[in-house]
């Protein structure tokens, strides 16, 4: 029963979570908000085992590439990017496919600053999937602090949604 309940409320939480995060919520059409809803249902499946305290630590503040807590948060990122088709089954990163996504999005200040990631961070290299993922944050995040600002948001609202461990 309290699975159900918390299920249930996680579900109400998440579906008003998907007409919050964009400032623009009001303004975002259909298509907008259906590529947000696919955004967050994949970080839920690939940051589900992950320690988001970590991830967002990694995010928020300016953290040592070396240190070995870090390296399931950029591997958490790479499924994710697999799973939106933005790493290819070789590791490889996809930029077309990440401007397909640019193409979709009908909010005018978010295709913007996607648009200016992808034109300063569509050559970003890694030499495996995790690290590819890693370097492409750390591009995408330096060259939009707007973009940075948004995840940070949805990290923070994801620790709060997600269940404590006992």
């Amino acid at each position: 029963m309290i699975i159900k309940k918390t299920l249930l409320v996680s579900g109400f939480v998440l579906f008003g979570c998907m007409f919050s995060i964009n400032k623009a919520a009001d303004d975002a059409d259909t298509a907008d908000k259906e590529l947000m809803s696919k955004l967050i249902t994949v970080a839920f499946k690939c940051f589900k085992d992950a320690d988001w305290g970590t991830c967002g630590e990694m995010i928020t503040t300016k953290y040592d590439i070396t240190q070995a807590k870090y390296k399931q948060c950029t591997c958490h990122m790479a499924c994710a990017g697999e799973d939106l088709g933005l790493i290819n089954s070789n590791g490889q990163p996809e930029p077309a496919k990440f401007l397909e996504y640019v193409k979709r999005i009908n909010n005018s200040v978010i295709k913007s600053q996607l648009q200016h990631i992808y034109d300063k961070c569509q050559n970003v290299k890694g030499t495996e999937k995790c690290d590819l993922a890693e370097q492409f944050a750390i591009c995408a995040f330096k060259e939009s602090p707007e973009m940075k600002e948004r995840v940070t948001k949805l990290i923070e609202m994801l620790v709060k949604m997600k269940p404590k461990s006992k």
